[in-house]
């Protein structure tokens, strides 16, 4: 069976699959891999996994092997000699050639057979004399390459403005379109010194986290909606995405910050399932004339003690729909298999057939957590896992098991779900 990991490889952080024989490499080791460009160095991102059928082999590069002594030795020596000669030999026939160019940054690749120059030009360059005196002087193939300002932020640029390595640097590799409609979702200021970057465009943060405030929005209900709390009725005058609470102005005279799980009565059109849920673990619904209560569908099996839970007894007709706050939707528990499949101290991503599910064993307690990170959805059940903190091995946010909690930077949480143990087998709420 033919196994295949990801890899990042090269200046520009590319990203991609590579088939492997070597059963023994793991996350976040250095190999030595072949592309298109020839050999280079890379680092594992994820576990091996087995290659999808009907996936051509030629469609990936190669894993050659584990990056030796030797190979780090020889890619910081070119990183330290050869680098530096030529970016001064190419600054110096610039200049000489009086071309419109800048350099931003040379990538030397590892086994010698090409060395790629980026640059930055305002117009179109005719580099082909250049490209020639290159080649004789270096005596390989030569690629020149002219990027724009997220990618020369992308080579040359270090932190954002959150004091954290760029994201376009560390691990938003497709950024798509960002516009002014994610800054404002987000309640960013117009100014747009605060909301540009190292390259003087919109942050590409913007359109990672965008996603997380979308999901908040639909969970919670917008401003000017009437609400039922434990301390009484009243109105929705501000919200908090990040933390998914809101402020409610009650009939009490004052103001409360009320988290989501905390409302029970909610617009219908605000109540809804989230996309993720698998069509077969959706409730269904039982009508009559007064109001519409939800049933679940499964549970796990009880303890042997406890009765099975009952269904609650519909409205009476003569009630009012106001007289009680409407019932929120009862979870679907979902078998994700057995207790003892789940090793301690690891983590296991589990297919749903809808969200993807990162389950931890730790010391015997379980923890589900949804298997995409909150910043760009890299997979946290093939993180690296030190105690109750796992590490994302796209962009190295750490995050607090038990809670969810992001310990890198305030604020983004990864979702939990909660779990519990019958008869030997796990269950998770969906």
């Amino acid at each position: 069976m033919s196994f295949y990991t990801c890899v990042r490889y090269g200046k520009m952080f590319m990203v991609g699959r590579f088939r492997t024989d070597r059963l023994d490499l793991r996350v976040g080791d250095r190999c030595i891999v072949r592309t298109d460009r020839g050999k280079e160095l890379g680092v594992v991102l994820t576990r091996l996994e087995p290659v999808p059928e009907g996936m051509p082999p030629e469609s990936m590069g190669e894993v050659l092997r584990r990056a030796e002594q030797s190979d780090l030795g020889n890619a910081e020596r070119l990183e330290k000699e050869n680098v530096p000669r030529a970016r001064r030999f190419f600054k110096d026939q610039v200049k000489r050639l009086n071309l419109p160019m800048k350099l931003v940054d040379v990538d030397y690749v590892i086994g010698g057979e090409r060395i790629i120059f980026y640059f930055a030009s305002e117009t179109r360059v005719d580099f082909r004399e250049l490209v020639r005196i290159l080649a004789h002087e270096f005596r390989t193939r030569i690629e020149l390459k002219q990027v724009g300002a997220r990618d020369e932020a992308r080579l040359a640029g270090d932190a954002g403005h959150c004091g954290l390595a760029l994201c376009c640097r560390g691990f938003l590799k497709d950024l798509g379109g960002i516009s002014m409609d994610m800054a404002k979702v987000q309640k960013h200021t117009a100014d747009p010194a605060k909301i540009t970057g190292r390259c003087g465009k919109l942050m590409c943060c913007l359109r990672g986290e965008y996603p997380l405030y979308c999901e908040a929005r639909r969970m919670l209900p917008p401003k000017g909606t009437r609400v039922q709390t434990a301390q009484g009725g009243g109105v929705v005058v501000e919200q908090s995405l990040l933390l998914r609470k809101v402020v409610v102005e009650g009939d009490w005279g004052g103001r409360r910050v009320v988290g989501a799980d905390e409302i029970s009565k909610v617009p219908s059109e605000v109540q809804q399932a989230p996309e993720s849920v698998p069509e077969e673990a959706q409730p269904a619904a039982v009508e009559n004339e007064a109001k519409t209560e939800t049933i679940a569908v499964a549970e796990p099996p009880p303890a042997a003690e406890t009765p099975p839970p009952q269904a609650p007894p519909p409205r009476a007709p003569e009630k009012p729909r106001e007289a009680r706050p409407q019932r929120g939707r009862r979870p679907y528990w979902m078998r994700l298999g057995r207790a003892d499949e789940f090793p301690p101290g690891e983590a296991r991503v589990v297919e749903t057939g809808g969200p993807a599910l990162a389950v931890f064993n730790l010391d015997g307690r379980f923890h589900v957590l949804a298997n995409a990170c909150p910043h760009e959805g890299g997979p946290l059940g093939e993180g690296k896992v030190e105690g109750t903190v796992v590490t994302c091995p796209a962009h190295q946010w750490k995050f607090d098991i038990p809670t969810g909690k992001g310990l890198s930077v305030p604020g983004p949480c990864a979702r939990r779900y909660n779990s519990t143990v019958r008869g030997g087998d796990l269950y998770v709420a969906i």
